[in-house]
């Protein structure tokens, strides 16, 4: 079977029995969006590095977790150190992102013969390097997450992580205050069934079928 894209003036529409419109040929649409958090390139680069479960595995060797265990500024502030150290090492490059695509540049500047631009590429590589340690200021928070979620996974079992995420998870915040706003809800999920009818009639190519919730295309 190969599923084939229906044009919008294709679609038809049907009506559930409170009135909502609802659309076949385009599976099932979301009826309230909210934006997932976007992660930083700092962000990215930490976790794809391994770092943070690096940083995680010597911080739990000297330290033991709490009842109300958070990542203080001090912890972060040990963190940040951890990953200077590493990328001063070699261990990890805080760059990566970016490294493939300059070092692209800088042979294709050197095959056409452009030394005098080496200069500019490495003012480039420095700027982003710097760009980047600012982001441990602009990103604290998603970061302390990511670091007290890999503390707390050498203590704790997957069921309990994902019942402490769900607190400072955006999408189910949102979808919880959109459920404490009764009215908001409702008029989400259904509308008036008396302004249905009245659109419905007033198309004199179609009838509502109150028995089936359907709009159906009629010919006369």
């Amino acid at each position: 079977y190969k599923a084939s894209k229906v044009a919008e003036k294709d679609k038809m529409v049907f009506y559930t029995k409170n009135g909502r419109e609802v659309k076949d040929g385009g599976g099932i649409a979301v009826d309230y969006k909210v934006s997932a958090p976007k992660a930083s390139a700092l962000e990215v680069t930490l976790l794809r590095s391994g770092v943070i479960n690096d940083f995680a595995s010597e911080w739990s060797k000297t330290n033991q977790i709490t009842n109300d265990f958070d990542i203080n500024d001090s912890i972060y502030h040990e963190f940040q150190n951890f990953v200077m150290k590493k990328q001063k090492d070699g261990d990890i490059k805080l760059d990566a992102l970016y490294a493939g695509p300059i070092e692209d540049l800088q042979k294709a500047l050197k095959a056409s013969g452009y030394k005098g631009s080496t200069k500019e590429v490495d003012q480039l590589r420095a700027s982003i390097m710097s760009e980047m340690r600012k982001d441990f200021d602009k990103y604290k928070k998603d970061i302390k997450e990511d670091i007290g979620a890999g503390i707390l996974a050498r203590y704790l079992p997957e069921s309990m992580l994902i019942e402490r995420s769900i607190g400072t998870d955006e999408q189910v915040i949102a979808s919880a205050k959109l459920l404490r706003n009764e009215n908001k809800f409702d008029n989400l999920l259904a509308r008036d069934i008396s302004t249905n009818l009245k659109n419905t009639v007033a198309d004199s190519d179609s009838k509502f079928d109150e028995e089936t919730g359907t709009k159906l295309s009629m010919k006369w």
